[in-house]
């Protein structure tokens, strides 16, 4: 649930640390006003190079304020982690209403690196999309410590989609939905929609909520994440300051619909959940998320709801057991649950 510190530098120190690209606009094909295909200004798959740089220049040299859609092959772009003062950044969304559209085939891959805190994407701009391929981690090649190398890190922004994509192997979280700091004038983000998309095997949570309004995880299947404490499905969990979560960072409006969640039981741990809002066992009136709705959903292992008001749960099977405070007021309908525990 970290990602909260070295994130203000980053915005310039992308575009500084990286060779220029030249880039030049080819002649002789029409398309789209505002779409640009990366092969054509020289950035290809499968070159056994990194694409890092290219990428974030491309970027910073050629989209302008309005935005575009950039198109990728199909193939396998190598990503390097830039190291910051040891944060990593692989891709840098710093300008608003950029579309990725990449092709079934299409692989971001990520290069092995010691670096324990990144994001392959790091999203810090409004009306980001992105659709379709893959984001492989370097979780098999990574070294021993921290669990914070994210897939696509969404930071402080707004009207966010991502859509039919495979996200898997990562260092941390698969995804993950927060805020760089404390500061009154960042409220994290608002409006994430999360579509159709294959979310797996990422060391620490598949999905992590720690600061994000307005969210919706809809037709998506959520495999196995495991490795690093929580190892959880779909995590709420926002930062707590002096032992309090501040009324802004209240997650609020969380919809999960459609959607299949499995997770892996650890060791002798009793506990291996699908979902959860995060547990304050001293502050059992304390709530993390409000306007918490899961609907027709298929969860394979325990889910809890800790921490969340206004939560409700309908139409869904949970095949482990469903921990529910009872100060949370939970309102469970025409649900299948294995076992019942109310405290």
């Amino acid at each position: 649930m970290r990602v909260r510190t070295k994130f203000v530098s980053l915005v310039m120190a992308a575009v500084v640390a990286v060779p220029m690209l030249a880039v030049s606009i080819p002649a002789g094909e029409v398309k789209a006003e505002n779409t640009y295909k990366l092969s054509d200004y020289g950035i290809k798959p499968d070159d056994n190079k990194s694409d890092t740089a290219d990428i974030n220049n491309f970027i910073s040299e050629t989209i302008g304020s309005g935005g575009g859609t950039i198109v990728f092959d199909s193939g396998t772009y190598d990503i390097n982690i830039l190291d910051f003062d040891g944060y990593g950044v692989g891709i840098n969304i710093t300008k608003p209403n950029i579309s990725f559209q990449l092709a079934q085939g299409t692989e971001l891959k990520v290069k092995p690196t010691t670096i324990g805190e990144y994001c392959v994407i790091s999203v810090k701009a409004d009306g980001f999309k992105i659709s379709g391929g893959k984001i492989t981690g370097d979780r098999s090649s990574n070294g021993k410590s921290g669990a914070d190398g994210h897939g696509i890190g969404v930071i402080d922004c707004k009207n966010v989609t991502i859509s039919d994509m495979t996200i898997c192997n990562n260092w941390g979280d698969g995804i993950y939905l927060g805020s760089m700091n404390l500061e009154d004038s960042l409220y994290g983000c608002d409006g994430v929609s999360i579509t159709n998309c294959t979310i797996s095997n990422n060391r620490r949570n598949n999905i992590a909520i720690v600061d994000a309004d307005n969210v919706t995880i809809d037709n998506c299947k959520i495999l196995k994440a495991k490795g690093a404490q929580p190892s959880c499905g779909i995590n709420i969990e926002p930062n707590a300051v002096n032992g309090k979560i501040p009324a802004d960072e209240v997650c609020k409006n969380i919809t999960i619909k459609n959607t299949k969640v499995t997770c892996v039981k650890q060791g002798t741990s009793n506990w291996y959940f699908a979902f959860q809002t995060i547990k304050d066992p001293s502050k059992p009136k304390m709530a993390s998320a409000k306007n918490v709705k899961i609907i027709k959903c298929n969860f394979g292992g325990d889910v809890s709801n800790y921490s969340g008001k206004k939560f409700t749960i309908k139409n869904t099977k949970i095949t482990g057991t469903f921990y529910d405070n009872k100060n949370m007021k939970t309102k469970v309908k025409k649900c299948k649950i294995k076992k019942y525990y109310k405290y």
